[in-house]
C-alpha cells in the first residue's frame, strides 16, 4: 500500500507524458516519445473507428509508424551518459506479455539471471557500452505498471563509474542491492534477491507511471459525461479571504473561446464580469472528449456577509442557469460545514450529498479528505464526480486535498491540481496549492498533501499553528495515522509533536475505508481529555468491507464501512460533531467545550 512519499518524485517522466514539457535534449528537432505518440493517437482517431482502436496490437501499431519514429520510441525514452564502458542491466518483469520491441534489435541480450522483490520476477537483459550515451526505449505499447529498471557497472573494476541523467533530466541513483527500492512511486516495496554480479552495481529507479508513456493497446476510454460550449461543472473554491473572495471554476467544450462570470448582489441590478482564466485540459486517451477548456475567475473585493448570483457562459455560447453564494462573515459567528473520506467518484457518495444539500442548506462549506477519484489521470473519472455531485458545489465551496488514487504511479496530480483554484500559502518543498491553510471564522483549517514529502512540510505546519490565534485548530489529509491495516508512525513521530504542542482539535483524514474515531491522544498515549489531546478521524462517503476487525484501543468508535459523512458545528467554544449515515441516522457524536 503506498505510504507518504519521502524521496523525490520522478517528475521529469511525468511531465514528459502529460504536459509536453521539454528538456534540455529536446529542444532542437529532435521529437519525443510523447510527440511521437500524440501523433500517433491522432492518427488513429482519425483514421479508425472505436472498435478497430479496441483491438490495436504491438506489431499492428509498429505498422503505422514511420522508421524515424520508431527509432525515437526505440531510444528516446530513457538516456544517460556513462564515464567509463560498461555492462547495462535491464531488469523486465517476467509476466510482461511481450518483450519491448527495440530491445534485442538494440543488442540486449538475455541471460539466466533474476532480480525479484515481494510482487515480481525480474529477468535480466544486458549489453555493453562505451563510454557516452546510453539510449533505451519504451517499456512497450500495453500498459504493464511494473516497468524494467536498469542497472549499470564499470566493464573494469578498475575504473570509477560517473553516470549523468540526460533524460529524465532528474534521475535517482543508488547501491544495486536487496533492500533497494525500485519505483519512486512504492519505495516500500524491495529487492529481495539479488545475484552476486549484479551487486554494487549503480541502480536507476523509475515510477510505474512510465508505463503510460506510450500506453495503446485496450488504452481508450469514452466519458458518458463529454464537453459542450454550454458551461458546466461549475463549483466554488477560495483561494483568498472566504469573507472577501470567491473561485469559480467550470468547463467547456474547446471550441469555445472567451467565457465569463456575471455577478451580482443578490436584489441589487448592478452586475459585474470576470473573465475565466482558461486551461487547455488533454486526456489523449479519451477519444470523445479528448481535449476541453478549464476556466477559472477569481472574484475579489466582495462584501463580507453577502448573498451573490452568478452564472456562467458568454452571450454567444450561452450561460448556465443563476446560481448563488455567500460570503463569510466579518466576524467571527457560528458556521457549520460537512466532510467526507474517500469518494472514489461514486454514485453512492453523490447520492449522500444531495442528501446533505436538503438536510442541512446552511453549512458554509465541505471538505473532501483526498481520493476524490479511483485514477486521478483519467478525466473520465472527474467527469462522473462532477455528474454525480449535481450543482451542489456551484453554491457551497469545496476545499479538498490530495489522495494516493489523485496521483497516479508517481506521475503527481497534476489533473486534480488544475480542477480546483487553492491558495497559494503552502509550503516551499510541496507544489502550490496542494498544501494550503485558509480561516474561516475562528477556526484554522490547515489541508495538507500528505503524499509528498512529510519533513518538507513540518516547519510549515508549525509556523501555521504557532502564529494563529484562532480559537480551533483542524488538520485534514488522507493518510489516517492511527489505524489497523497500515497504521503510519512515520506520520506520528513527524507530526504528532507539532500537533501535542501547538494543541490541534481533530485530525480528518480516510484513506483505510472505515470510520473512526479516537480517544484524545497525546504524545501517543491516550489521555482523559480533550482539553489535553488531539482526536483523530477518518470516514468513509461509499461503502466499504473490512475481512478483520481486530480491537484499536484508542477508538471510541467504529463501523466497518460507510457511507458516512461528518456534519460539524462550531459556535464559539463549543464544537458539536455528528457523524450521520445517509438517512440522516446518527452514528457517532461528541460535544467539545472550552
Amino acid at each position: 500500500m503506498p505510504r507518504p512519499n519521502i524521496l523525490p518524485v520522478f517528475l521529469l517522466a511525468a511531465l514528459s507524458l502529460v504536459s509536453g514539457c521539454r528538456s534540455r535534449v529536446e529542444t532542437g528537432s529532435e521529437p519525443s516519445v510523447r510527440e511521437v505518440v500524440d501523433n500517433l493517437v491522432t492518427r488513429l482517431y482519425d483514421t479508425y473507428t472505436p472498435v478497430q482502436m479496441d483491438t490495436l496490437s504491438s506489431s499492428y501499431i509498429l505498422s503505422l509508424l514511420t522508421g524515424r519514429e520508431k527509432e525515437v520510441l526505440a531510444e528516446r525514452y530513457w538516456m544517460f551518459d556513462v564515464s567509463v564502458p560498461s555492462k547495462v542491466s535491464l531488469m523486465r518483469d517476467k509476466n510482461q506479455g511481450e518483450v519491448p520491441f527495440w530491445l534485442q534489435a538494440a543488442g540486449f541480450s538475455k541471460t539466466d539471471l533474476t532480480v525479484e522483490n515481494e510482487m515480481s520476477v525480474y529477468e535480466v537483459w544486458q549489453k555493453d557500452f562505451p563510454a557516452g550515451r546510453v539510449r533505451l526505449g519504451i517499456n512497450g505499447f500495453d500498459k504493464h505498471r511494473p516497468v524494467y529498471f536498469v542497472s549499470v557497472k564499470p566493464l573494469s573494476e578498475n575504473d570509477s563509474l560517473s553516470i549523468s541523467p540526460v533524460f529524465p533530466e532528474s534521475q535517482h541513483i543508488m547501491k544495486m542491492d536487496t533492500g533497494a527500492f525500485t519505483y519512486h512511486d512504492w519505495d516500500g516495496l524491495v529487492l529481495t534477491k539479488v545475484p552476486g554480479e549484479l551487486r554494487g552495481g549503480q541502480l536507476l529507479t523509475t515510477i510505474r507511471g512510465r508505463a503510460r508513456e506510450a500506453h495503446l493497446i485496450r488504452a481508450f476510454r469514452d466519458t458518458p459525461y463529454p464537453s459542450s460550449v454550454i458551461p458546466d461543472q461549475v463549483l466554488l473554491t477560495w483561494s483568498g479571504n472566504p469573507a472577501s473572495s470567491q473561485d469559480i471554476q467550470w468547463r467547456t467544450a474547446k471550441t469555445v473561446g472567451e467565457s465569463l462570470v456575471q455577478y451580482w448582489p443578490e436584489g441589487l441590478p448592478d452586475t459585474a464580469s470576470v473573465a475565466g482564466e482558461a486551461f487547455v485540459m488533454e486526456d489523449r486517451l479519451l477519444r470523445n472528449d479528448r481535449y476541453v477548456n478549464r476556466y477559472t475567475a477569481r472574484l475579489r473585493n466582495l462584501e463580507a456577509g453577502t448573498k451573490y448570483r452568478y452564472r456562467v457562459g458568454s452571450s454567444k455560447a450561452g450561460w448556465t442557469e443563476t446560481f448563488s453564494f455567500e460570503t463569510a462573515p466579518g466576524e467571527a459567528k457560528p458556521f457549520s460545514y460537512i466532510w467526507f473520506g474517500d469518494t472514489h467518484h461514486s454514485p453512492v457518495f453523490g447520492d449522500m450529498l444531495q442528501k446533505t444539500r436538503a438536510r442541512h442548506p446552511d453549512v458554509s462549506f465541505y471538505q473532501i479528505a483526498g481520493d476524490l477519484v479511483s485514477t486521478g489521470l483519467h478525466r473520465d473519472d472527474w467527469d462522473k464526480l462532477f455528474a454525480y455531485t449535481g450543482n451542489v458545489f456551484a453554491s457551497k465551496p469545496v476545499m479538498t486535498i490530495p489522495g494516493n488514487h489523485d496521483s497516479q504511479d508517481g506521475l503527481g496530480a497534476w489533473m486534480y491540481k488544475e480542477m480546483f483554484s487553492y491558495p497559494e500559502n503552502g509550503p516551499s518543498g510541496v507544489p502550490a496549492e496542494m498544501t494550503y491553510a485558509y480561516r474561516y471564522g475562528n477556526a484554522l483549517f490547515l489541508m495538507i498533501d500528505a503524499t509528498s514529502s512529510l519533513q518538507a512540510q513540518t516547519d510549515w505546519i508549525t509556523k501555521q499553528l504557532s502564529e494563529t490565534d484562532a480559537a480551533w485548530k483542524f488538520v485534514m489529509f488522507h493518510f489516517p495515522p492511527y489505524n489497523f491495516v497500515e497504521p503510519y508512525p512515520e506520520i506520528i513521530a513527524e507530526w504528532g509533536p507539532v500537533f501535542d504542542k501547538y494543541h490541534v482539535d481533530m485530525v480528518m483524514g480516510g484513506h483505510m475505508h472505515y470510520y473512526l474515531r479516537t480517544s484524545p491522544i497525546y504524545h501517543n498515549q491516550v489521555v482523559d481529555d480533550f482539553s489535553k489531546g488531539t482526536v483523530y478521524t477518518m470516514s468513509i462517503s461509499i461503502e466499504g468491507k473490512q475481512d478483520e476487525w481486530p480491537e484499536e484501543k484508542y477508538a471510541v468508535k467504529r463501523y466497518p464501512g460507510g457511507p458516512l459523512y461528518q456534519h460539524m458545528t462550531i459556535d464559539g467554544n463549543t464544537l458539536r460533531y455528528v457523524c450521520y449515515d445517509p438517512e440522516g441516522n446518527i452514528k457517532d457524536e461528541l460535544s467539545i467545550t472550552r
